[in-house]
């Protein structure tokens, strides 16, 4: 049964609804090989999380805010402007000014419907998670109320790691590797105390580490996976093993 678009305020203009029957969710992926597959992994964790205006996590979200915090989460804010377009519209501006729009896509791209109404994630082999009105769902690419309008390219399907992190030392990809908390651990969105937490992860909670770098003090900080917390951020190198 079609859902009836809703009008929004500040940033997308109407959510799309299903009028296709959705894919049936899939665990998200946790050991993940790509910069799309952290991001996706991270998107695919909110699976059924309620629809709210204007909301950005970490339990409810609008379209754009579910975007914006899988991007950040898993450190790649700065491919679709560092969370500062907060809307189908604004994102699909800032991707257009740059010549990154195209009628097909790769896995992690964005997909914008109605001229910018609704905008979710690619995953691949014609499927989009996105936040409907219904909640944060897997949906095929042509499901939903507002006609198809564009990709937008982020470049997240290669293998390579080329996110870049505040900090005094930049983010250096490194071989995928597994690190146990050796106690309760904050989690952080940088790579230093100066960051804010994220979490606080328990002890011998189990990371899979995939890219490091130095603080201020040449301390090393590594961004990681957790199983835990089903999240991405940084933790402090000494408090693991």
């Amino acid at each position: 049964m079609q859902i009836a678009l809703r009008a929004r305020g500040l940033g997308i203009a109407a959510l799309a609804g299903v009028v296709l029957a959705t894919a049936s969710p899939v665990a998200p992926t946790v050991a993940a090989a790509t910069p799309a597959d952290r991001v996706i992994s991270i998107a695919s964790a909110q699976l059924g999380d309620p629809w709210v205006w204007a909301a950005t996590g970490p339990n409810a979200f609008d379209c754009s805010g579910l975007v914006v915090y899988a991007f950040r989460q898993a450190g790649y804010g700065a491919r679709i402007g560092d969370g500062r377009y907060r809307s189908g519209y604004a994102l699909l501006t800032w991707f257009r000014s740059r010549g990154l729009t195209s009628g097909s896509g790769s896995r992690g791209d964005l997909v914008v419907y109605g001229g910018g109404s609704h905008v979710g994630i690619y995953l691949g082999n014609g499927r989009v998670i996105s936040t409907l009105t219904s909640g944060v769902s897997i949906h095929g690419l042509h499901a939903v109320t507002a006609r198809f309008t564009t990709f937008l390219r982020t470049g997240m399907s290669s293998g390579t790691d080329t996110a870049g992190s505040a900090g005094s030392g930049a983010a250096v990809a490194i071989a995928q590797h597994y690190r146990y908390t050796t106690g309760n651990l904050n989690m952080r969105s940088g790579p230093g105390t100066g960051y804010g937490a994220l979490t606080v992860l328990p002890t011998g909670d189990r990371l899979l580490a995939t890219k490091k770098a130095a603080d201020s003090n040449g301390r090393t900080w590594y961004f990681v996976w957790s199983w835990t917390a089903h999240r991405s951020g940084w933790v402090a190198g000494w408090y693991t093993r």
